[in-house]
């Protein structure tokens, strides 16, 4: 299965159906972040069924309504005599054209064409190639990501999070190798997860030693051989705050004289 793209797109036709369940949306974006650059993705129905986490008859029934209102196509390839199993292939066609949700012979109007959209607000039907069209656009989107990923690496995503920070920046890195030692490694999506999952993490705790705190979570994942990040299993040592001054500098420490009198002091 192709990898899925950094961003997914939900064009505003698909946004503002009406018709379509917030799941189907999400579905149609997933769909084009795994579109490959053949123009459609292969994704299997149990795919669907654990990103989501719903049953195979919901996904199919998601599915079936997006191509009724002719958001995808669904085709199969092979499967015939001799042949390698059926490939499923899947392409967004951006929702250009407005489909029956039912029969055409019981479409009195061409508004009723548009799933009872009130004929003021049907749009004049497009030219006949403007679905591949806006499907070759986003599929330019897609390569221009792609693009910079392939200029990118888990290394400058860190760099880049850890800017100024040379002990978090240091851990990050011997937690790249940590995942490449358990043959798990790191793509830059999964970098990306690993900066905001330390700072839900440290945004929890309420530390004052922030960069201290996530050094101290990817220190206990590696110690502990694990995958992912986690809240500390024991007491973190927090640095006391210091209060600044009213004049904004920290309070400076108090000197005493050599022949000076420190039983005032007590």
């Amino acid at each position: 299965m192709e990898t899925p793209t950094f961003y997914a797109t939900i064009p505003a036709s698909v946004r503002y159906d009406k018709r379509l369940k917030p799941a189907e949306k999400l579905l149609f974006a997933e769909i084009c972040a795994l579109t490959n650059v053949t123009g459609y993705c292969y994704a299997t129905n149990s795919y669907f069924e654990t990103l989501f986490d719903a049953s195979t008859r919901t996904v199919q029934g998601w599915l079936k309504h997006l191509q009724d209102c002719g958001f995808i196509s669904i085709v199969q390839v092979g499967g015939g005599a001799g042949e390698p199993r059926a490939e499923r292939r899947i392409s967004p066609l951006v929702g250009m054209a407005c489909v029956p949700m039912t029969p055409a012979e019981k479409c009195a109007t061409p508004a009723e064409n548009c799933g009872g959209t009130p004929a003021k607000k049907c749009a004049t039907p497009p030219q006949k190639n403007a679905g591949r069209l806006l499907q070759d656009r986003l599929l330019q989107d897609i390569s221009i990501h792609a693009g910079a990923r392939a200029k990118k690496s888990p290394e400058d995503v860190f760099a880049e999070y850890a800017d100024g920070h040379p002990a978090l920046l240091n851990t990050l890195g011997d937690f790249i190798r940590h995942r490449e030692g358990k043959k798990k490694p790191l793509s830059i999506e999964g970098a990306v997860r690993v900066c905001r999952r330390l700072d839900a993490l440290a945004k929890e705790a309420s530390v004052s030693d922030v960069d201290g705190y996530k050094v101290a979570v990817l220190d206990q994942s590696m110690e502990r051989g694990w995958d992912g990040l986690f809240p500390l299993k024991y007491e973190f040592a927090d640095k006391p705050v210091v209060h600044a001054s009213p004049g904004g500098a920290a309070p400076a420490p108090r000197q005493i004289g050599p022949d000076e009198d420190i039983s005032k002091y007590f």
